[in-house]
């Protein structure tokens, strides 16, 4: 009988300690699920603000430096001032991108270095940490691969940026970049013939697009324009390629820098539907203009 008190009363408390362990583990899970819930609250709540602080801003191939600060203001990332004066100066930490880079005869030195995509920003982050998503990005982009067939042509990163710069604004279509790209691999090839590679952009880039920053900011505008244009025919020229890039390029046109097409051309042009025409000789390509001019399927000059 004594023993079977005490397997009762036994019993009994293994069933009070149950009981205890199961409410302290209710009670602890409640308490936890109270904990989880004010923490995803707070990071919801966290995420939100983030998200009301973030802009997501496109840059397309083929935009400059102007652009890019103009549009960085427009989404209250940082002034346009602030930005343009970061772009004339050769940042830190990017020696692969800028080897043999001077500031010299440049509108802006890290015009070309601004990789075009998609970013996320945050609102009034400022020119430096914006800066430094254009550079990080530009840096992962442009591989090891990249840089020893720009030193197997006798290029840097800065040279090829710079043919790929004139490649983009000539030819926007990335299925043209290659060919156009042939037709300045010949013209800068020795013994060529041609000292000028004659690209109407390079000073398109200096007269249209940078002219009045040049003079609001009381730089020499001749010395400039002689720095980047390819034209054979004016005053102040430069030859070979331009002092330095006169866009942002993508994959694309730097592709088409590094592995142009196989080609004996020499000049190209294109038609108001935007078909591109290619010659080897001088004659050949003032001939298919004139007949294209006198069908109504070109204008302006060649």
């Amino acid at each position: 009988m004594a023993n079977y008190k005490k397997s009762s009363q036994t019993r009994r408390i293994i069933t009070v300690l149950i009981a205890g362990v199961l409410l302290l583990a209710l009670l602890f899970g409640g308490l936890l699920g109270i904990r989880n819930h004010r923490r995803a609250v707070r990071q919801e709540a966290a995420e939100k603000a983030l998200a009301e602080k973030t802009v997501t801003v496109t840059f397309p191939e083929g935009t400059t430096v102007l652009e890019v600060a103009e549009k960085l203001e427009e989404n209250g990332v940082c002034s346009a001032d602030e930005f343009e004066a970061l772009c004339t100066q050769i940042p830190q930490g990017y020696d692969r991108l800028f080897e043999g880079v001077t500031p010299d005869n440049r509108v802006f030195v890290l015009e070309g270095y601004l990789f075009p995509d998609t970013y996320d920003f945050l609102k009034e982050e400022g020119a430096e940490k914006a800066l430094s998503r254009f550079l990080k990005n530009t840096n992962s982009k442009i591989t090891d691969d990249d840089i020893a067939k720009a030193k197997a042509q006798g290029y840097t990163v800065d040279r090829i940026l710079t043919l790929a710069s004139v490649i983009q604004s000539e030819a926007s279509d990335p299925k043209n970049m290659p060919m156009v790209a042939s037709v300045f691999a010949n013209r800068l090839k020795e013994g060529s013939g041609f000292g000028y590679i004659g690209s109407d952009v390079t000073r398109h880039y200096i007269e249209r697009k940078m002219k009045t920053y040049i003079e609001d900011n009381g730089f020499d505008y001749n010395a400039l324009f002689g720095a980047y244009c390819t034209n054979d025919a004016y005053q102040y020229k430069t030859t070979g390629l331009p002092a330095g890039p006169i866009c942002n390029v993508g994959l694309d046109a730097i592709r088409a820098a590094l592995e142009p097409a196989e080609s004996n051309y020499y000049y190209f042009f294109t038609d108001n539907d935007w078909n591109y025409y290619y010659n080897e000789t001088l004659s050949g390509h003032q001939s298919q203009w004139q007949k294209l001019v006198s069908e109504g399927k070109a204008g302006g000059n060649t």
